[in-house]
């Protein structure tokens, strides 16, 4: 069976590439680093190590790399000769790598192929329909109806902590052990068939895209920006710190609370995931920047994203949001100065206000009262 893997980054290697390895499919990842692509074709073969089992080292071997750049042509020929397409490239990155794919599935429709999965395993909702629209509006698009008769799109639910160190120059992923992968059955190719191995397979996934997104992520985004706040490094201190434990922890059960309105969680399994998750991303071995987790605030402070999402709902249903207002005027604080979506975001808040900011980025207005909160927060926090 063969896999192609669009990224091949800490969770492009570490994550999707491991499960697809262990799953029995050869492996082509379309990646556009040249170091990366020659590490990996030097021995069709790449290393990763387990975190939290002693560093033991894993071989993931019957792989390859093309660079969808230099080598366009071969990136096309895998996507039609492949029995799964994956990615994980970042869902801002999703437009960059849909003329390759696009070309790839019109050249596999023109051979009469059978249909392929194609999955965007990205940290945002509904990923996958992501994509499938970005395909129907890129320079080569494809439209609705040929993707349809080539491919099934489902939308796919992803959680594990993929790091890395560097090894002569090569970024080498560095995993924990366990992991979450929900795939949305119904929109398989054969919803009875179970493609990779250890995920989960769901009718309803919703529920769980929501409490990865409004749960995990959401906690994991408030111990970073509270710790960077504090000018903690890792995630590790931040935890460390009682008020930011006490903080972030609170965030997560307002979150949860809500989550269990919408759907039919109970608060005690919540509570479990969420002393889970904390045990998790607290780990000191992770040696997890606050920097890395909070990068890129201008999507994590949209207004369906990680912390504002949870804090409307809550709102919706009448229910506390304080913690996670906090959390959000913590993510304005955010001033790192190598990350380009924070440093449009303070010269905003420089040259308007933050009233005017949090009206830009996170789309609240004067007339909310989580609106109020965050600026009431911001101030304090300032």
């Amino acid at each position: 069976m063969k896999a192609v893997h669009f990224g091949a980054g800490n969770i492009g290697r570490g994550f999707i590439g491991e499960l697809l390895h262990n799953s029995g499919f050869e492996i082509t990842f379309v990646e556009v680093d040249k170091k990366t692509v020659d590490y990996i074709n030097k021995n069709n073969n790449y290393d990763v190590y387990i975190i939290n089992d002693n560093y033991r080292k894993e071989i993931i071997d019957n792989v390859c790399a093309v660079s969808p750049i230099t080598d366009e042509a071969k990136a096309i020929e895998a996507i039609v000769a492949a029995d799964i397409i994956t990615t994980s490239v970042c869902v801002d990155n999703l437009p960059k790598i849909a003329n390759t794919l696009a070309k790839g599935l019109k050249e596999r429709l023109s051979q009469g192929k059978d249909k392929v999965n194609i999955m965007a395993c990205e940290n945002a909702f509904y990923a996958t329909d992501m994509l499938k629209k970005t395909l129907m509006e890129c320079k080569d698009a494809v439209s609705e109806a040929d993707l349809d008769a080539i491919g099934c799109f489902p939308n796919v639910a992803v959680d594990r902590i993929a790091l890395s160190t560097e090894q002569d120059g090569i970024r080498i992923p560095q995993i924990e052990t366990s992991f979450e992968l929900v795939i949305e059955k119904n929109k398989l190719n054969d919803p009875a068939s179970q493609p990779i191995k250890g995920a989960e397979y769901a009718e309803n996934l919703g529920m769980y895209l929501e409490r990865k997104l409004y749960v995990f992520n959401c906690g994991h985004a408030a111990t970073a920006y509270l710790g960077y706040h504090k000018n903690l490094p890792t995630i590790f201190d931040a935890l460390n710190d009682k008020e930011i434990y006490a903080n972030v922890i609170a965030a997560m059960r307002e979150a949860a609370v809500m989550m269990t309105k919408k759907f039919p969680f109970s608060m005690e399994e919540l509570e479990t995931f969420i002393q889970k998750i904390l045990k998790r991303i607290s780990l000191e071995d992770l040696h997890d920047e606050v920097i890395r987790v909070g990068r890129s605030p201008i999507r994590k402070l949209n207004n369906k994203d990680r912390l504002v999402g949870p804090a409307l709902l809550a709102q919706e249903y009448n229910l506390p949001n304080d913690h996670l207002a906090a959390a959000i005027a913590a993510g304005y604080l955010f001033d790192c100065k190598d990350d380009e979506q924070a440093v449009e975001i303070q010269a905003f808040i420089k040259e308007n206000s933050i009233e005017k900011a949090v009206e830009k980025y996170s789309e609240l207005t004067p007339a909310d009262a989580l609106f109020n909160k965050v600026i009431s927060a911001y101030n304090n926090m300032k």
